[in-house]
């Protein structure tokens, strides 16, 4: 998924942030399985409801049934590494 949201312009937090709220077609600021099955289909990831609810459910790490802002990041970019992990307690 990573590569299909850079391949239309989401480069950075900032990128992947707009690309979430377009996604985001009801505003809640979480994606509901609707939002994310259109999501997968329009950025041609796959069809398939089955491997849509397989990718869903790996996006939504808590289960609450829908995927949040920050659900959506740690799924697409990963985990921080220790050095972007010290740069940040470095800045706060």
């Amino acid at each position: 998924m990573a590569d299909r949201l850079k391949a239309r312009g989401a480069r950075g937090i900032i990128g992947l942030g707009r690309s979430f709220r377009v996604i985001d077609n009801n505003a809640t600021g979480t994606l509901d399985r609707n939002e994310f099955a259109k999501a997968m289909r329009d950025y041609r990831i796959t069809d398939a409801n089955e491997e849509i609810e397989a990718i869903f459910q790996t996006f939504d790490a808590d289960r609450t049934g829908v995927i949040s802002y920050d659900e959506f990041i740690r799924a697409v970019v990963g985990e921080m590494n220790a050095r972007r992990q010290n740069i940040c307690l470095l800045a706060f």
